[in-house]
């Protein structure tokens, strides 16, 4: 039986295409994950064999003060300094931002993946490995490392449509708008013709974007779920699964932009309303992200209280 709330969701077509953009995100997350990982073993190894400084018997001698903070980074001894001129060498962004804040530096000599951190946005310090990360954390590595021989503007593309997705505060998106992702995806994959686990979502994708998505009403005796052309079904679980992970990743979008105040406060309290509104009418996907919306409005209170302060105020403490 499909609940009403679903039915009603997915009758909508905008929304219904937000949902299917997210899943084609979801499946190339899935299907760049492995292909990534390797590579960057490949890349680490050829960075020790071309740099004898950089073997793994060299370790850091500066301990915590090798720290990097955000996208500052001042090497404290050898080791660190030349790990850090040998990134920027591959780095595509050398001259802008770079994330260092994502790295444990003393882990560059044994640890792909640290070396790999360093190419992806902020908000990554606690991921170990591809499988941690979202399609847009490996479309930046790609984006950013110059070991993927990659059509950097189809790359660029796909990262645009990302973030339009992630930033429609209606969690909705027009069939043209569809379209035209269909085809910046499909670029973007035709890049890895050779692949086979990218192969194989290319044609998944394809089918998904093209597909009805109707979701029958129960008493009208049709299967439930969403019907693929083909027949090929999604469960209803399926798709709430869908759309609970994707939602999440908004939520954790958000609460990035607002730890790094790269958005205004108001902004981020209008969005949180948008989709708080949004689940008071959906109750079977409120209930999973409880979680995610205390922290952000934890971090929204905390930053209303700074900002309640008036400058030039002294405790009585404070008072000369």
């Amino acid at each position: 039986m499909v609940l009403p709330e679903l039915a009603a969701r997915l009758n909508c077509t905008e929304y219904k295409n937000w949902v299917k953009a997210g899943y084609c995100l979801l499946l190339l997350r899935g299907c760049l994950q492995g292909f990534v990982g390797r590579e960057m073993v490949a890349f680490h190894r050829g960075l020790l064999a071309s740099a004898p400084g950089l073997s793994p018997g060299t370790t850091c001698r500066s301990g915590s003060r090798c720290s990097p903070r955000a996208r500052q980074f001042q090497p404290q001894c050898q080791v660190c300094a030349e790990w850090k001129r040998e990134i920027l060498k591959h780095h595509t962004n050398r001259n802008g931002d770079v994330h260092w804040g994502n790295c444990r530096p003393s882990r560059w000599p044994v640890d792909a993946w640290e070396v790999a951190k360093a190419f992806m946005p902020r908000g990554l310090a606690d991921k170990t490995g591809p499988e941690d990360c979202d399609a847009v954390a490996l479309l930046n590595l790609i984006n950013s490392c110059d070991h993927f021989m990659v059509d950097r503007k189809k790359v660029t593309e796909v990262i645009k449509c990302r973030n339009d997705i992630m930033h429609s505060s209606e969690m909705k998106v027009s069939s043209t708008w569809l379209r035209d992702f269909q085809r910046k995806i499909q670029n973007f994959l035709n890049e890895f013709r050779g692949i086979p686990e990218i192969v194989e979502v290319y044609s998944r994708i394809e089918q998904l974007l093209i597909s009805d998505w109707a979701v029958h009403i129960p008493e009208e005796d049709h299967r439930d779920g969403c019907e693929y052309e083909t027949g090929v079904y999604l469960s209803e679980s399926q798709v709430n699964e869908i759309e609970m992970e994707f939602l999440k990743e908004k939520l954790q979008e958000m609460y990035l932009q607002a730890k790094e105040q790269e958005v205004l406060p108001e902004e981020i309290l209008n969005r949180l309303e948008v989709i708080k509104e949004f689940l008071r009418n959906n109750e079977d996907l409120r209930n999973g992200l409880t979680e995610d919306l205390q922290k952000l409005d934890s971090l929204h209170l905390q930053h209303q209280k700074l900002n309640s302060k008036e400058p030039g105020v002294q405790t009585p403490e404070g008072e000369a």
